[in-house]
């Protein structure tokens, strides 16, 4: 049996080069880990983010925008730190670490949060504690979230609570706005939807959310939000006339009329430059111009605008009008009156203008124009009271009284309860000599003014001289009434009683005179006549006596005195009385007579006691 000899496999030795290269790996990775694990220069260089299956590298410092249902997963975090070993991620509020390992919607890490909330988490990557870099994640439902939640809403208010909050979630989405202004308007919540423009605007001026603003304002009837629109849809606009007349009325409508002014000045700038279209653009801007100060009480300003638009349209009578009604306020009445004429002439239907003018015509003396326009007035209307009453003052004026009276009839005839014209009348015919006429209106006057004086004192003048004694005697004491200081109607009462014999009548009458305190002496004259008369002469007497304090000289009434104080055997009173009127009168036969025999008889009655 052969034997085998044992000998060690035979192993090829490495080459040289082999085996320096080999050191060489060795000891470069040495250095690699060595650099990696004791360097202080750790570095991030990205994130890569796997969002809903498509990757994004997100760098440090970005901000990455996601939706709430956005699945995501953090496929490699590219640092310069072997294998990453000890790299994680922190965030306040959000597991990011979770989602390194498996791929999740974010609302899976959001249970308790309210999803339609906006929330923004600062990533970061550390390495142990040294923070490495960051980046800032947004979410945030979209657009069409917010929309359509808001269209599943049946509550109107929940709907519009929840538009409001999308748009405070995302300021700037002119969607989200558009939308909500939309409701707005739609529940006429104007207040809201003004808030919302004004914010639009103070942001973005432009001529479209001007005018929308403007409706808005509109529709809450808020002028001065109107006016505001207005004026800054006019700086964008500065050649918009109908902006710019739109502001003029609301300025004129809230009372500030120099704007207004200002405002239909510069519409008037345009048009001429126009060349006043549409036609009499000019004309009635200048006409409304030329109102507004008179308004303002400038009225040399408002005559020049009306000048202007009578230039423009020469046949509008208001224009003529407004220009007299000026002129007449500044006192030029002659202008006044001569603009007056012309707007008549081309309104032939305006009686009152003509009535007016005839009026001015007659002040100004000018009676043969004016009896002109009240002729035209009373050729249309016959009964036109206006133009009647002006016609019998013109009557009067011209001293035409024929004419007057006839008027008056007139007048009558249309108002029988024209107490003024009748007592006009009256007159007229009184002062003519036609007494009986004149009676029928005086009376109908005084069914109305029972108590005027003057008409009573007409009447009793009427009725003495036609002779009815009877009215005149009524109307007598009618005036006693009312006059007891006029002498007249107790003289024609005397006189009436007087020559009747009625004493007995007259004596109170009398009474009643003296009480009132008219006519001196006369009526106790009257009086003592009247008790003599009827045999009262010792009234008689004391009533000599209180006019002789007043005629102390009046020797006829003393020798009355004394022969009736002589009859009713007052002796000494009676020698008083003669002796006064010897002192007055020493001639008087009868006084020395009376004197002489009173004395004897004195001396005699003394013999005998």
């Amino acid at each position: 049996m052969a034997k085998h000899s044992k000998k060690k496999p035979a192993y090829a030795r490495p080459s040289f080069w082999v085996t320096s290269v080999v050191l060489i790996a060795l000891f470069s990775a040495g250095a690699w880990a060595w650099r990696a694990f004791y360097c202080r220069t750790y570095r991030l260089d990205h994130l890569l983010v796997s969002i809903n299956g498509e990757a994004r590298k997100v760098l440090p410092g970005e901000r990455l925008t996601l939706h709430p249902r956005d699945r995501v997963k953090i496929l490699d975090i590219a640092t310069n730190i072997p294998l990453n070993a000890g790299v994680r991620l922190a965030a306040v509020g959000l597991d990011a670490g979770a989602l390194r390992y498996d791929e999740m919607p974010l609302s899976d890490l959001l249970t308790c949060r309210d999803l339609f909330n906006r929330y923004r988490f600062r990533v970061y990557v550390k390495y142990r504690n040294a923070e490495l870099g960051h980046m800032d994640w947004e979410v945030q439902p979209y657009r069409e979230d917010w929309l359509e939640k808001a269209a599943r809403l049946i509550n109107p208010d929940e709907r519009t609570a929840l538009l409001e909050r999308a748009l405070r979630v995302m300021p700037g989405d002119g969607e989200i706005r558009r939308v909500l202004l939309a409701d707005y308007q739609a529940r006429k919540m104007w207040k809201r939807a003004a808030a919302l423009l004004e914010s639009m605007v103070r942001k973005r001026r432009d001529r479209r959310t001007l005018d929308r603003l403007l409706s808005v304002y509109a529709a809450m009837g808020n002028r001065n939000g109107m006016i505001s629109s207005l004026r800054r849809i006019l700086k964008i606009a500065p050649g918009d006339s109908e902006s710019r007349r739109r502001l003029a009325e609301l300025l004129e409508k809230k009372g500030d009329l120099k704007a207004a002014i200002r405002e239909y000045e510069m519409l008037l700038k345009s048009a001429r430059k126009a060349g006043g279209r549409p036609k009499g653009t000019i004309s009635g801007l200048c006409e409304h111009i030329g109102y507004l100060y008179t308004k303002t009480g400038n009225d040399e300003k408002a005559i020049s605008y009306y000048l202007r638009a009578v230039k423009q349209a020469p046949s509008d009578a208001n224009l003529y009008y407004n220009l007299s009604y000026l002129y007449e306020k500044r006192h030029q009445r002659e202008k006044a009156d001569d603009f007056l004429a012309k707007a008549l002439r081309l309104r032939r239907e305006d009686m009152q203008g003509r009535l007016e003018l005839a009026e001015r015509r007659m002040a100004a003396g000018r009676l043969k124009a004016a009896e002109q326009y009240l002729k035209q007035v009373l050729r249309r209307d016959p009964r036109s009271r206006e133009a009647l009453i002006l016609m019998a003052r013109l009557r009067e004026k011209q001293g035409r009284k024929k004419d007057l009276r006839k008027v008056y009839e007139k007048v009558l005839s249309l108002e029988p309860g024209n107490e003024t014209v009748a007592y006009n009348l009256a007159g007229l015919l009184y002062e003519a000599g036609d007494l009986t006429g004149s009676l029928k209106y005086f009376r109908r006057y005084l069914k109305r003014h029972p108590d005027d004086g003057s008409v009573h004192d007409i009447l009793f003048d009427i009725y003495k001289k036609t002779g009815d004694e009877k009215n005149a005697l009524r109307e007598a004491r009618t005036l006693m009434r009312l006059k007891p200081e006029e002498m007249g109607p107790y003289r024609y009462v005397f006189n009436y009683w007087n020559g009747r014999g009625g004493y007995d009548r007259l004596i109170p009458v009398l009474l009643k005179g003296i009480k009132a305190g008219p006519g001196g002496t006369e009526l106790r004259e009257y009086l003592v006549l009247a008790y003599v008369k009827t045999g009262k002469e010792i009234p008689a007497m004391e009533q000599m006596k209180e006019i002789l304090k007043k005629k102390p000289k009046d020797v006829d009434l003393l020798l009355s005195l004394a022969r009736l104080l002589e009859k009713h055997g007052r002796i000494n009173e009676a020698l008083a009385r003669y002796k006064q009127v010897i002192d007055l009168s020493p001639d008087n036969e009868e006084a020395q007579e009376g004197y002489l025999r009173l004395r004897l008889k004195g001396v005699q009655e003394h013999g005998a006691r």
